[in-house]
C-alpha cells in the first residue's frame, strides 16, 4: 500500500536540505525557480541532479535552453527562494530588477550566494511527475564567509 501524497509530503518535510535557486537563458528570456530537490551526481565527470516538475512554465524554458546555473543561497536570501518559488512572480522580470550578471555559461546568476554552479545540460531522464534534470559542471565559485539557508519542516533556518 502507498501512502497519500500529504503523508509522503510530511515525511520528506522532516529532511533537512540546502535551498538552490536554478537559473536559466535561453538568449530572448531569461527564468529561475526554487529547487530542493538538487544533488551533486558525480566527480568524474562532474555531474549535479535536480528534479523539475513537469507542467510548470520553466519546465520547457529550462530544458530548451540547454545550459543553467545553480545559485546555493546564503541565510541572508530567503526572500530570494520565496520569489523564485511564487507562481505569482514574473521571473524574467524580477531577474532583471535584480541587475544580474552573466557567468561562464551566459547565464544570469543571483549575486551574494553561498555558491553557483554553471552547467550545460547533461541528460534529462523521465522521473514520474517530474523530470530529472542532469547537468555537467563547467565552472563553480564559492564564498567560505557565508552562512548557508536551509529548509527544514517547512521554515527557513541557517547555522
Amino acid at each position: 500500500m502507498f501512502p497519500n501524497q500529504q503523508d509522503f509530503k510530511n515525511a520528506l518535510s522532516h529532511f533537512a536540505s540546502g535551498v538552490t535557486v536554478v537559473t536559466y537563458s535561453d538568449m530572448t528570456r531569461a527564468g529561475g525557480l526554487t529547487v530542493s530537490s538538487f544533488t551533486s551526481l558525480s566527480l568524474d565527470p562532474p555531474l549535479v541532479l535536480f528534479c523539475l516538475q513537469k507542467g510548470i512554465v520553466s519546465h520547457d524554458a529550462l530544458l530548451a535552453s540547454g545550459k543553467f546555473t545553480v545559485n546555493i543561497l546564503s541565510s541572508n536570501q530567503e526572500d530570494l527562494s520565496n520569489q523564485f518559488a511564487s507562481s505569482k512572480v514574473d521571473k524574467h522580470d524580477f531577474l532583471q530588477k535584480l541587475a544580474c550578471d552573466l557567468g561562464l555559461n551566459g547565464v544570469p546568476y543571483l549575486n551574494g550566494t553561498l555558491s553557483r554552479i554553471e552547467c550545460e545540460l547533461e541528460k534529462e531522464v523521465d522521473g514520474g511527475d517530474h523530470t530529472v534534470v542532469i547537468g555537467r559542471v563547467l565552472h563553480v565559485y564559492f564564498d567560505d564567509t557565508l552562512k548557508p539557508l536551509l529548509y527544514y519542516g517547512r521554515k527557513y533556518h541557517t547555522i
